[in-house]
């Protein structure tokens, strides 16, 4: 048995951020640098700096193809969600090169963009501002799971196997066979990372933003989309996933299920190019 922490530890060199990212990050963090300095450092990495362009111009954030400048793009989103937006990109490039025997990376990536516009999508029908935070945790919530697949994927896929009927019981599973579920391992990855902790708490509470505290917000967007995401996938046949959505989490958001239709209309509009601007391959079911 291993803690969520202890497995993290572990799993140091596959898991440390881009170098582009800790650039951004001491930069938010320091109360003297500018918003110069900010599209500056990420100017030095072309890769990154085209795709911050085209997030910012994307449909889930609104601007309609309207900025062409990373300093323009600095100066409207501001350095929070700029450093968010410059997240969502590294963590791709961080596991790009990991492909674990076990699972297949390009549907978890797949799956990853479905439920990062699903809770972006929730998130800005219920009236939150900072959409492009709940987009980046959202990208992050099931990082959890490939840090298992790396580490214990043996345990990790005899969880899964053993919960196919009932996959929702997937991360009781997990603690049962490895002693850590994916929702612990995401939440002691942003740690890790030295993220804000509504990172942490909403991807730790997920599975129950019930107990999220303060945090019961985020963690009940990553818990409806995480759960309209896995009810997508073919593999479970008709298991009717929003049903298992907790009362709580519709509370917690301001919101009922009257609007998934809507939802997920915006969502499956939006998929393909989202997925595009991130390299992930089109096509398939999440």
């Amino acid at each position: 048995m291993i803690t969520a922490e202890q497995l993290v530890a572990s799993s140091v060199n596959l898991v440390t951020p881009p170098v582009i990212f800790a650039r951004v990050k001491r930069l938010v963090d320091d109360p003297h640098s500018s918003t110069v300095d900010l599209a500056q450092a990420i100017a030095t990495d072309p890769a990154m700096a085209g795709r911050v362009l085209k997030l910012v111009n994307s449909a889930f954030l609104g601007y309609s193809n309207g900025v062409d400048s990373l300093s323009h793009a600095v100066s409207l989103l501001g350095m929070k969600q700029i450093h968010d937006l410059v997240l969502a990109s590294s963590v791709i490039a961080t596991f790009d090169g990991v492909r674990p025997e076990l699972m297949d990376v390009t549907k978890f990536w797949r799956a990853g963009v479905f439920r990062s516009l699903t809770a972006t999508a929730l998130a800005r029908k219920s009236g939150v501002p900072d959409v492009g935070r709940v987009f980046t945790q959202a990208l992050m919530s099931d990082l959890g799971h490939m840090v298992l697949y790396i580490k214990t994927p043996e345990l990790a896929a005899q969880a899964k196997v053993q919960t196919r009927a009932r996959p929702w019981e997937r991360a009781r599973a997990e603690r049962e066979l490895i002693g850590c579920d994916f929702a612990q391992v995401g939440g002691a990855l942003t740690d890790a990372w030295k993220l804000p902790t509504s990172f942490g708490e909403a991807i730790r509470h997920q599975n129950t933003p019930q107990e999220a505290g303060a945090h019961a917000l985020p963690a009940s967007l990553l818990h409806i989309a995480a759960l309209l995401t896995e009810g997508r996938s073919a593999e479970y046949g008709n298991i009717a996933f929003d049903t298992r959505i907790a009362p709580f989490a519709w509370e917690a958001i301001g919101l009922n299920p009257d609007c998934l239709s809507e939802i997920i209309y915006e969502v499956e509009t939006d998929l393909s190019a989202t997925s595009q601007m991130f390299g992930v391959p089109v096509g398939g079911t999440a």
